[in-house]
């Protein structure tokens, strides 16, 4: 199996056609802005939403500038046209006129126009993504564990995959709120290796105890260190996701170490679906959820 997962614990070491992504070389510095396009469609019936942005030098302190007034459509393989229209409180989130929700199997191309660099001329950019089949998840646990001498928790997943090549995608809820947002607390793994055969206690994650007594002086974890304790309710949101997504979250974690947002101009190349130069990722896929407590270590 490869398995990319960013732990929270140092030992331990987490929206595509293939004939529309190209790697993208982004310089440093110097480098001119370029547009960062990120959607993700759901299987849920809401106000779909995509962010639109420009990047900003690798160094450079500041968060990418948000790109007003795009016109923005999502047309799908099924005949149905979705209007984007900007969020008036947040520059740059561009939302579905009207609640949506996406289908396995249809593909879905996302247009947006826009005058990126200022020249008068009008830009078009544009994405695709097929929704792949959902993941089914029979069990998880959560098992206590000590290494050298701390409390930890491991995130377990069983489940059957299937006989086709296939990449996922696993985040997770602490007591109802989603924690897993950034591109760092995100796990993506292929069944490389392993295709077709049962993912039989599979960590997908470690938390650490509340209640241990840890010294996290110095540690440049901690920013990705989640603390739980017995009682904790815990969900796992799993996602069967495109080879192109895997990619690149992929490498957005090996390149830019997680920060958010993805793209500052990393001097690397990223895998992006959108056309004409633009970088980011329009993706879509559905989530199978189940949720488990934190159990009292043995003994206690």
């Amino acid at each position: 199996m490869t398995h990319t997962t960013k732990s929270v614990l140092t030992l331990s070491v987490l929206l595509w056609l293939s004939a529309c992504t190209a790697p993208i070389a982004i310089e440093t510095n110097d480098s001119k802005p370029v547009i960062v396009i990120y959607g993700c469609l759901t299987e849920g019936l809401a106000y779909q939403k995509v962010l639109i942005s420009g990047s900003s030098p690798y160094f450079d302190e500041k968060r990418n500038t948000h790109v007003p007034d795009a016109v923005a459509s999502i047309y799908s393989s099924d005949n149905q046209v979705f209007d984007l229209m900007e969020d008036p409180d947040e520059e740059g989130v561009y939302m579905t006129s009207r609640p949506m929700a996406a289908i396995p199997g249809i593909t879905y191309t996302l247009n947006v126009e826009v005058d990126f660099d200022g020249d008068g001329v009008v830009e078009t950019y544009s994405a695709s993504t097929v929704m792949p089949q959902p993941a089914v998840i029979d069990s998880i646990t959560i098992k206590p564990l000590t290494i050298m001498g701390y409390r930890h928790y491991a995130l377990s997943l069983f489940a059957q995959d299937a006989l086709s090549a296939d990449y996922y995608l696993a985040r997770f809820i602490i007591n109802d709120t989603i924690e897993a947002h950034h591109i760092t607390d995100l796990t993506v793994f292929s069944d490389e290796g392993v295709n077709g055969q049962y993912f039989n206690d599979v960590a997908l994650w470690y938390f650490d105890d509340m209640d241990s007594d840890f010294s996290f002086s110095g540690n440049i974890e901690i920013d990705t260190t989640f603390f739980v304790r017995p009682g904790y309710s815990i969900a796992l949101l799993f996602s069967r996701i495109e080879q192109g997504y895997f990619n690149f979250v992929n490498q957005c974690q090996q390149e830019k170490n997680g920060e958010n947002p993805f793209f500052g101009g990393p001097p690397s190349n990223i895998e992006t679906n959108i056309s004409n130069g633009g970088v980011g990722y329009f993706t879509a896929f559905s989530t199978a959820k189940m949720e488990t407590v934190v159990p009292e270590p043995a003994g206690k």
